[in-house]
């Protein structure tokens, strides 16, 4: 089914050579998804034995760090590392309970909250980032500068697309 001979030869007929590439194309989407879902949690587990900070912990704090003395809005904070309000609020009160962050009012509009690291915290910042420097350069050991960029390149693609995502 789906094929015809040709000069002895089977060969796929159009809607069966396009059903073919579907399918393979679906294994190659669902290989991608569950070595992200491994990489992932390897990461987060690594993150957190070697680090002693779990993943998204160190990238609040790699975000706050960006301006130290500024701090940043709540919503700029939770939409600049995709994750819920409800997400980062927990991560947060886990970071203020460890001194490294701080929630204040908003001077112009109190309505506003702005996460600051603490003093404490900057330190933190500061020899987390580098640890995480060599973290991460053992973890892309044998993957080239330009092998590294186009992945983070096509990552990004992939979260932009997961982003308008709509199966109704």
């Amino acid at each position: 089914m789906g094929r015809h001979a040709t000069n002895g030869k089977a060969t796929r007929t159009p809607r069966a050579a396009e059903e073919f590439a579907q399918s393979q194309r679906h294994d190659l989407n669902n290989r991608l998804f569950f070595r992200l879902f491994q990489a992932a949690n390897i990461y987060e587990a690594q993150a957190t034995k070697q680090l002693n900070i779990s993943a998204v912990q160190g990238a609040v704090l790699g975000a706050l760090s960006r301006d130290i003395a500024q701090g940043m809005p709540f919503a700029d904070l939770y939409t600049y590392l995709g994750v819920s309000r409800q997400n980062l609020d927990a991560v947060l009160k886990g970071l203020e309970r460890a001194q490294y962050a701080e929630r204040i009012e908003n001077e112009s509009d109190r309505r506003v909250k702005i996460v600051r690291l603490t003093p404490k915290g900057v330190e933190a910042w500061r020899d987390l980032r580098e640890r995480t420097i060599e973290f991460f350069r053992q973890g892309t050991r044998g993957i080239s500068a330009e092998q590294l960029s186009d992945c983070a390149e096509t990552l990004t693609k992939i979260g932009r697309a997961l982003k308008d995502v709509s199966l109704q």
